[in-house]
């Protein structure tokens, strides 16, 4: 069997993705509201008001860096998630945008390749905010906090994949309140606002088989620069996951679009 991702074409891929970002340019100033003002708002409400109340250290960290990288880690995969939903959704259905680019002789794994590189584009972008955000207010601790950001897009690469995905199998956008109901459900327990370990031992297990936990607790080991052994593992088992999806991704618009 053929995968998906070797019919990939980069130059018809970055045609696309520059589209998109071109659109993106002339509302960036609408776009950057929400990256710029919501982390410093839940930074202050999380990080200093519920911390006050937080008397000891979360996993040896100071509350507001444990959850300063719980903020950071759902911002980011939101925006990815929401690029390859409804963004995508409407472009597809409403816009008919897809049916104009696969007119032309961009063909269906290029496009969702393009769709899923600009929602890490995005995601980069608020992740570069946000990282500025949390070492103003002391939540990043450690140099390894430059490098914050490479398990957070390899995240988005895993939503964007799954989202899209499920975006090319619906035919009704009231679905997606299906969708928004399991990801935000799954974050609650994903060691943004405590650790994992504190939860049962059967729902420990249902967290860590989530590839979002993975994303978030590379995430807060880059920011604290505290490694520990199981951190080897996350890593490759959320990159295979961010492949999988993708991977996915590509098969089920050719099948939604072209078959």
């Amino acid at each position: 069997m053929t995968l998906a991702a070797t019919q990939v074409n980069l130059r018809d891929a970055l045609a696309v993705w520059r589209r998109t970002v071109e659109v993106h340019v002339r509302l960036w100033k609408m776009n950057l509201i929400a990256p710029a003002i919501e982390p410093v708002f839940s930074v202050l409400a999380f990080g200093w008001g519920l911390g006050a109340l937080v008397a000891g250290k979360v996993s040896g960290i100071s509350y507001l860096s444990f959850v300063g990288a719980g903020i950071l880690g759902l911002t980011v995969l939101m925006r990815a998630m929401f690029e390859t939903t409804y963004a995508a959704y409407f472009r597809m259905v409403y816009q008919s945008i897809y049916d104009a680019i696969l007119a032309t002789p961009v063909d269906a794994e290029s496009l969702a390749f393009a769709e899923i590189l600009w929602a890490i584009t995005h995601a980069a972008l608020d992740t570069l905010i946000i990282l500025i955000v949390l070492v103003v207010f002391g939540a990043a601790t450690s140099l390894w906090a430059t490098l914050a950001a490479i398990p957070l897009l390899v995240g988005s690469l895993f939503i964007a994949g799954l989202s899209l995905g499920f975006t090319a199998h619906i035919h009704d956008i009231d679905a997606f309140n299906i969708y928004m109901a399991a990801f935000f459900t799954v974050m609650l327990i994903c060691g943004a606002w405590f650790p994992v370990d504190v939860l049962p031992v059967w729902l420990r297990w249902v967290a860590y088989a989530i590839p979002l936990t993975e994303s978030i607790d590379l995430t807060r080991a880059l920011l604290t620069g505290r490694f520990l052994s199981r951190h080897a593992y996350e890593a490759a088992y959320l990159v295979i996951s961010a492949v999988v999806a993708c991977e996915w991704a590509m098969r089920s618009l050719r099948q939604r679009m072209v078959s």
